[in-house]
């Protein structure tokens, strides 16, 4: 391990939390889930519902263990699937929050939210219809020296003291770019590149979280950065260990407890002379991801604006959209072997054929218009 300066706190907050409900779908909403989903079906797409007063997607299938229907609630929400009524599992309902929530809001908030959207929709429950199926907490540190070497984890507990046969890497090349250490749904940690995840996968508003932190140590970000993230995940099973009941009571009186328990089975070390792993001392990054365990708190969350990232994810979307359009254009005109002096009788031709689409549909147009435009809300709606 290579660690050359001391490692600079960007951003610390709950990253994942699912849960389970002991709820049933009421008979309307079953018959307005059903509906939605047969469109869904034809369409090929989510297609947008509203009841309780609330819009969500409803999507084409359902989900594995049994789920007939599957809900998006959008980039600020979460996903959820229901059961169909009768099937005898009264544990009806699961949910997945986004992380970007969790980030922006808080996990507190989050779960009354996620709450509060069952009731709307018509279905009450008591603390105890209510368990954790994972929750996950994420450290990201400005680490400009660092890197992954497997063999300076020394894991405790039941495990091995070296961690052989009990982690994962991911490599870039002859760079290893990620490593888990232990399986879910027991307990696992992750440590992995950040900064390139954000890049390949598109979620640049990892950057409007980082730099208040950034900014506040007086350092300035760049895209070449290098952020690691320290992710603490805690399963059904380790919950069920630790909490005894898998309640949100049990877990938000004692936070820090899972992932103190999960941090302390495995160890990020600097080797020295001494033969016994045991006693090699922690890196300054291990010692700065347990400090900040140490003080979890429910009500956490990050000082910047969801609604701009909401927005800011709504422009991606469009560009992406542009991207394709001229794209399919382009691709239409090739088709045709047409050269670049054809394009203005191409975009006359592609004009006319919306317009003979927009005739042949008629009132119907007003109406799908209005429809894909509550989907596009709904989705990036913060």
């Amino acid at each position: 391990m290579i660690t050359m300066t001391a490692p600079t706190l960007l951003h610390a907050g709950f990253d994942g939390l699912d849960m389970a409900y002991r709820v049933t779908l009421p008979a309307d909403l079953h018959r307005a889930m059903a509906q939605a989903k047969a469109e869904a079906v034809e369409a090929r797409r989510a297609v947008a519902l509203t009841y309780g007063g609330h819009t969500f997607l409803v999507g084409d299938r359902g989900g594995a263990g049994g789920y007939a229907y599957a809900v998006d609630t959008g980039v600020m929400g979460a996903n959820w699937w229901f059961k169909e009524p009768g099937t005898g599992d009264r544990w009806g309902a699961r949910v997945s929050s986004r992380a970007l929530p969790l980030a922006t809001k808080g996990i507190e908030v989050v779960k009354a939210e996620l709450d509060q959207f069952l009731i709307a929709l018509g279905m009450s429950f008591t603390m105890i219809d209510c368990r954790l199926s994972r929750i996950d907490y994420a450290i990201d540190f400005l680490l400009p020296e660092f890197e992954i070497i497997p063999g300076n984890f020394v894991t405790h507990s039941k495990r091995s003291k070296t961690i052989d046969g009990n982690y994962s890497a991911d490599y870039r090349g002859d760079r290893i770019n990620g490593i888990r250490i232990g399986k879910m749904p027991n307990s696992q940690i992750a440590i992995y590149d950040k900064r390139r995840e954000v890049i390949d996968k598109k979620k640049f508003y990892w950057w409007e979280i980082w730099k208040k932190n950034a900014e506040k140590a007086g350092i300035q970000l760049s895209n070449k950065s290098s952020i690691w993230r320290f992710e603490f995940r805690a399963g059904k099973s380790f919950i069920d260990k630790t909490y005894l009941r898998k309640t949100w009571e049990a877990f938000a009186a004692h936070p820090s407890l899972v992932f103190e328990k999960i941090a302390a089975q495995t160890r990020l070390v600097d080797p020295t002379g001494d033969s016994n792993r045991t006693r090699w001392p922690n890196t300054p990054e291990w010692d700065a991801c347990q400090a900040v365990l140490d003080k979890i708190g429910v009500s956490q969350s990050a000082d910047v604006d969801a609604q701009k990232i909401a927005d800011q994810l709504r422009i991606e979307y469009l560009r992406t959209l542009e991207k394709q359009t001229v794209g399919l254009i382009v691709s239409q005109a090739c088709a045709y072997g047409l050269g670049v002096a054809d394009m203005p009788s191409m975009f006359e031709q592609v004009r006319l054929d919306v317009d003979e689409a927009l005739a042949m549909k008629g009132e119907k147009m007003d109406s799908e218009l209005a429809r894909r435009a509550a989907e596009i809300h709904t989705r990036f709606s913060g």
